[in-house]
C-alpha cells in the first residue's frame, strides 16, 4: 500500500495553491470562499486518483506518478479554463474590452481620412502602462481607444475577443478604418485575430508592433516569476483571496506557454500568410542590459561550478544552452525581452531598430529613442 505520508503530500502540493482564500480578508464572502474550495477538493482528488493508481509500483515510482500527475494538471488548459468559469462574473467582463476616448467620434468627425487608433497592451500588462505612446497620437488629431483582455489567457482567446470588439465597430461604423498599435505581446493577438479568415474583421488597414516576440522569447520559460511579482511581490492592496482570484482571471501560465520559441501556437500563427490587405511595420530595440562578456563569464562560470553543486549538475547543460541562445537579454541583440532575431516577421520589410528597452519604449517620452519612435510611429499612420 501507498504510505499515508505519501499520500499526505500529494494532497498537501494538490491543495496549497488553493489555500489563500482560507485567509480571505473581510471583503470575500463566503461563497467565493466556497468556489475556490470546490475547485480545490477537484484537483486533490485527482491527484489522489493517480496515486492510488501508482500502489502496487516501487516507492520511485510512486513519488514519480505523483508530479506528473501534478503537472498534467497544471499544464492541461481544460482545467485551468474550468477553475477560470468558477470565479469569472460581470464585474470581471466589465473590466475587460474596448475603451474609446470621450470625443472620438467628434474627433473622427473632423478629421475623416484619419483612421481609429487602436492600442493593445501586451503581457502582463494594461493600457494605462503604455498610456504615454499614444499621447502624440491624440495630439495629431487620431481618434484613439484601448483594448484590454485577460494578459495571461491563450494567445487565440484574446484574439477572439479582440476580433468580436472589432467587428462590433465595422457594424457600427461601417466607414470607420482602424489602425492597430500593439506592444509585446500585443503584435501576437493583434495577428492571430487579423491573419485568420474567421476572425478579421475587414476595417483595419495598418498594423504597427512595438517590439514584438514574433518567434517567442527565452524569458517565457520564466514567466512564472512575472506572475508571482504581479499579484504577490509587486501589489499591496487585496487579501490573499483576491489576490489568488486575480491572477486566476488574468490566466494561468496559457500565454507564457504560448510564446516559448517553437510552441504550437506560434508555429501556426507564423506559417500563415500576411493579411494583404494590412500594411505592416515592426519596432524594435536593442538596449538590453547584459554585454556579450557578460554573458560569457556566466556560461564559463557554470561549467566550471555547476557539477559542483548538488542537485544542480543535471541541469547545468540545459541552463547553459538557454544563457547561449538569449540574446533578449544582450545589448545590441535585444530589448531586455525580445530579441531582435526573433523579433522579425517574413513578409514585413519595415522594421526600425532602435536603442529602446522594452519596458520603457511605450512610456514617458523621457530619451531619444523613445522620441525616435514616436515620431516613426505617427509616420506610419499616416
Amino acid at each position: 500500500m501507498i504510505s499515508q505520508t505519501l499520500r499526505r503530500w500529494a494532497l498537501f502540493a494538490a491543495l496549497l495553491p488553493l489555500l489563500f482564500p482560507a485567509a480571505a480578508s473581510a471583503e470575500d464572502t463566503s461563497a467565493e470562499v466556497a468556489i475556490a474550495a470546490d475547485a480545490a477538493v477537484h484537483l486533490a482528488l485527482k491527484v489522489a486518483e493517480d496515486v492510488e493508481a501508482t500502489a502496487s509500483d516501487s516507492e520511485e515510482s510512486k513519488v514519480l506518478a505523483v508530479s506528473q500527475a501534478v503537472v498534467r494538471e497544471a499544464t492541461d488548459y481544460s482545467f485551468r479554463r474550468w477553475l477560470r468559469t468558477r470565479v469569472w462574473d460581470e464585474e470581471d467582463e466589465a473590466r475587460y474590452g474596448m475603451t474609446f476616448d470621450d470625443d472620438w467620434e467628434v474627433t473622427a468627425a473632423a478629421n475623416p481620412k484619419l483612421p481609429l487608433v487602436v492600442l493593445v497592451h501586451g503581457y502582463n500588462s494594461n493600457p494605462l502602462k503604455n498610456a504615454a505612446v499614444m499621447e502624440p497620437v491624440r495630439k495629431a488629431g487620431y481618434p484613439c481607444a484601448t483594448f484590454a483582455y485577460p494578459n495571461d489567457w491563450e494567445i487565440n482567446e484574446s484574439a477572439a475577443r479582440l476580433s468580436q470588439r472589432l467587428k462590433e465597430i465595422a457594424a457600427e461604423h461601417p466607414g470607420q478604418r482602424l489602425a492597430i498599435v500593439t506592444h509585446s505581446m500585443g503584435g501576437l493577438v493583434a495577428r492571430a485575430c487579423l491573419e485568420s479568415a474567421e476572425l478579421d474583421p475587414g476595417n483595419v488597414d495598418r498594423l504597427v508592433m512595438i517590439a514584438p516576440p514574433t518567434h517567442g522569447t527565452m524569458l517565457a520559460h520564466v514567466a512564472v516569476a512575472t506572475d508571482v511579482w504581479e499579484h504577490w511581490i509587486g501589489r499591496s492592496e487585496g487579501g490573499g483571496w483576491t489576490r489568488w482570484r486575480d491572477s486566476v482571471i488574468d490566466g494561468l501560465g496559457e500565454a507564457a506557454d504560448d510564446m516559448v520559441p517553437g510552441s504550437p501556437f506560434l508555429t501556426e500563427l507564423n506559417a500563415r500568410p500576411r493579411n494583404p490587405k494590412v500594411r505592416y511595420a515592426i519596432f524594435l530595440g536593442t538596449s538590453a542590459k547584459v554585454t556579450d562578456g557578460e554573458v560569457k563569464w556566466m556560461r564559463t562560470a557554470l561549467q566550471e561550478t555547476g557539477g559542483r553543486c548538488p542537485g544542480f549538475r543535471d541541469c547545468t547543460g540545459r541552463v547553459d544552452s538557454l544563457l547561449a541562445d538569449m540574446e533578449e537579454l544582450v545589448e545590441g541583440k535585444g530589448d531586455g525581452v525580445v530579441a531582435l532575431k526573433r523579433g522579425r516577421l517574413d513578409g514585413v520589410d519595415d522594421v526600425v531598430i532602435l536603442p529602446f528597452g522594452h519596458l520603457n519604449c511605450t512610456g514617458v517620452c523621457d530619451c531619444e529613442a523613445v522620441e525616435q519612435l514616436q515620431s516613426e510611429l505617427l509616420t506610419r499612420l499616416k
